[in-house]
């Protein structure tokens, strides 16, 4: 019998199984393999909200623990996944001076936050109000964390398939899926949770990304920029650059309209040609009160979840599934602001499926 099936292999339910691997738990990974927005993201790593020059919500405990779990992860697999580089962020008007030294004499921002700002002219770029840098933060290559991980599963491990909900059973307090007995099944989805029938009735709003490869000869691989937008190293000559927030598309189609507004953000900091040669764009597990869902489901407690995410799952990642281990194989209590039961009054009999 298995400890868990995991349903979905992004970001979450990556953490989720490294967890349980780490407590030699046996899982199965189900996954369909489709690009989700884990696999089209960044991968910035950085605790601060640079919009308000502020923490993240328990930030430096998300960085710490996540600078752990990736080293952890690197040394055990043999494999180069994290990059610590700075981001080097662009001032839009000069009072952004201000504020962004009075932050970085803040405890705890004054980790990340260096305070010497930068007015030297940068080549082939716009630069009118000079710069800061934020220190220990990075990048993550997901897909290369993903494959590298999943190269190393046998195929009692990982199935690569579409999960259907209508072959899930529930027998003496455990479950079976095709066969497949296991004592819990967390469901790591994405926004694909929409379609979960026990657990649609949160409120995973989603949010519609669209991002661009480019091509350039002036950018550095040694920094990520932040102006408005990332621009983000991949490899030689190559960076990510995004991304937009468009609530209301549901789609993982690349849109012209999408492509514009990167475009326009782009070539009014940019002062050097570019090259782009992919669209792409993909759903963020976003929710409406921007925190993850994690928890048990109201009625059925082997059937958990852990997902929304959203555009901190580099970050959260770790931290959030050591909680959630604890939570399912421990018994201790979530953060209430985690904990999905904050939804409860939107709880109502999940459809089709009798629990």
């Amino acid at each position: 019998m298995k400890d868990a099936i995991i349903v979905g292999f992004g970001l979450a339910g990556f953490h989720c199984a490294l967890e349980l691997q780490k407590h030699k738990k046996d899982f199965l990974i189900i996954s369909n393999e489709r690009e989700g927005a884990s696999k089209n993201a960044g991968g910035v790593f950085n605790p601060t909200v640079l919009k308000r020059y502020t923490m993240s919500w328990r930030g430096e405990e998300f960085f710490d623990q996540a600078i752990s779990t990736y080293s952890f992860f690197e040394e055990k697999y043999n494999i180069n996944v994290f990059q610590k580089i700075p981001i080097v962020y662009y001032f839009n008007q000069l009072s952004n001076h201000n504020d962004w030294t009075v932050a970085s004499n803040r405890k705890g921002l004054d980790r990340f936050l260096s305070p010497l700002i930068n007015t030297d002219a940068n080549k082939g770029i716009n630069d009118n109000f000079g710069y800061a840098k934020l220190q220990n933060v990075g990048k993550l290559d997901i897909s290369k964390t993903l494959e590298g991980f999943k190269k190393k599963l046998d195929s009692n491990s990982f199935s690569q398939k579409e999960f259907d909900y209508g072959e899930l059973k529930f027998i003496n307090n455990k479950i079976e899926y095709k066969n497949v007995k296991a004592r819990y099944i967390v469901f790591c989805e994405g926004f694909q949770l929409k379609r979960n029938p026990w657990f649609s009735y949160l409120p995973l709003e989603g949010s519609k990304g669209e991002f661009l490869h480019i091509r350039s000869k002036v950018l550095s691989q040694k920094k990520i920029i932040k102006a408005g937008l990332f621009i983000v190293p991949i490899e030689k000559d190559l960076f990510w650059v995004g991304s937009n927030f468009d609530r209301k598309d549901k789609t993982s189609k690349p849109t012209k309209s999408g492509k514009d507004w990167i475009l326009v953000k782009l070539k009014s900091f940019l002062d050097s040609p570019f090259e782009v040669v992919d669209h792409k764009a993909a759903i963020r597990p976003t929710v409406k009160d921007r925190r993850p869902l994690l928890g048990a489901h109201p009625k059925q407690k082997n059937l958990y979840i852990f997902n929304g995410l959203g555009s901190r799952g580099v970050l959260m990642g770790p931290l959030l599934a050591k909680w959630m281990y604890k939570f399912v194989f421990e018994k201790k209590k979530l953060y209430p602001e985690l904990a999905i039961d904050r939804f409860e009054t939107y709880f109502s009999n999940p459809k089709n499926i009798d629990v």
